[in-house]
């Protein structure tokens, strides 16, 4: 991320990323403002779309959303581990490859040394002096073989145990780090992925926002509400099936993505999941005090064919919306509309 704009395109940049933040409520820190910079620049083809994408569907950006736009599409670093992952997985492949032919071969060689060697040597006794030297050449083979082999051996393990980090830390990039729930770049792959096997399939949404959390947050502070978030996460992954997907699509929302789940279905597995929230009860280690009750609100809905996977989101938040109008703790269903 280089720039070398005169210093008046720079202030025209600038006075757009700032109208930017203001328009979406968001604060300058660094973090936010080199987002909506490079997005003003127009020359992050990804980010840009990645944005538009969101403006369009009416989708609210955040301090949880830019970090993530950040990180993706800005932050070398990610992109750089994204090529290393890649160059190394496929060289690991190779190397497994080969090392599995190879030891094979050299197990066959020295297999066919074995029966024909002898043979060879007693057939004529004229011979007998140069096979004897032959033997010997081959023995000396033999050891370097079998090293070799123990070496392959060694290098295959290694390889075969490299491909299972590296599938490892794939899996963790489609992580959140903080609530161990999969992150808006896992959904958006798990839908392309449905949505590419059956394009008619049935999904269900459960859009779920924790109520009053950010002044919770300033009652009690980021570490608290942290810790809070982790365990409130934790009670809305152990409502979803193996074949469901929990999210965390913002700050303080998360969402479930149920395939083949109709309305009626996903409205009562976020019943379930109200009703598990509210019972939850928290206590602070420090002071010993027990914690205000923390409860959510939930909107449901079905994906439509004719919309794409941004506008199928934000409708499922408009639905949420209702179920915090009508007074928060409650479960709202796109019947509703």
């Amino acid at each position: 991320m280089m720039y070398n704009d005169p210093v008046a395109l720079a202030r025209e940049k600038s006075s757009q990323a700032a109208a930017f933040l203001l328009r979406h409520n968001l604060a300058p820190h660094p973090v936010n403002y080199t987002v909506s910079y490079e997005y003003s620049s127009g020359q992050n083809a990804g980010l840009c779309q990645a944005i538009e994408q969101r403006v369009s569907a009416k989708l609210p950006f955040d301090d949880f959303i830019m970090a993530e736009l950040y990180s993706h599409w800005i932050e070398k670093s990610h992109q750089q581990n994204e090529q290393l992952v890649q160059r190394v997985s496929t060289m690991v492949t190779r190397l497994s490859g080969c090392t599995d032919l190879a030891h094979e071969a050299t197990n066959d060689y020295l297999e066919l040394l074995d029966h024909q060697l002898p043979e060879l040597s007693n057939s004529d006794p004229a011979l007998k002096l140069n096979m004897m030297q032959l033997i010997e050449a081959t023995e000396k083979v033999r050891r370097c073989h079998l090293q070799l082999n123990q070496q392959l051996d060694l290098a295959n393990q290694q390889s075969h145990q490299l491909r299972t980090e590296l599938k490892e830390m794939k899996q963790l990039r489609l992580l959140d780090p903080l609530t161990g729930l999969y992150n808006r770049l896992a959904m958006q792959e798990h839908l392309e992925l449905w949505l590419t096997e059956q394009p008619e399939r049935q999904i269900a949404a459960i859009a779920v926002n924790l109520d009053h959390f950010r002044q919770f947050n300033q009652d009690y502070g980021d570490t608290i509400g942290d810790v809070i978030l982790s365990k409130v996460a934790r009670k809305v992954r152990s409502y979803v099936q193996d074949s469901g997907l929990p999210v965390r699509a913002g700050g303080e929302e998360f969402l479930i993505l149920l395939p083949d789940v109709d309305l009626r279905t996903a409205g009562e597995i976020a019943e379930q999941v109200r009703k598990g929230v509210e019972k939850l009860r928290f206590v602070s280690s420090r002071s010993k005090k027990t914690l205000p009750k923390v409860t959510i609100s939930l909107g449901v809905s079905l994906y439509q064919a004719k919309e794409n996977w941004q506008q199928f989101l934000a409708r499922t938040s408009q639905i949420l919306q209702i179920a915090k109008h009508r007074g928060r703790n409650q479960v709202a269903t796109e019947a509703m509309l």
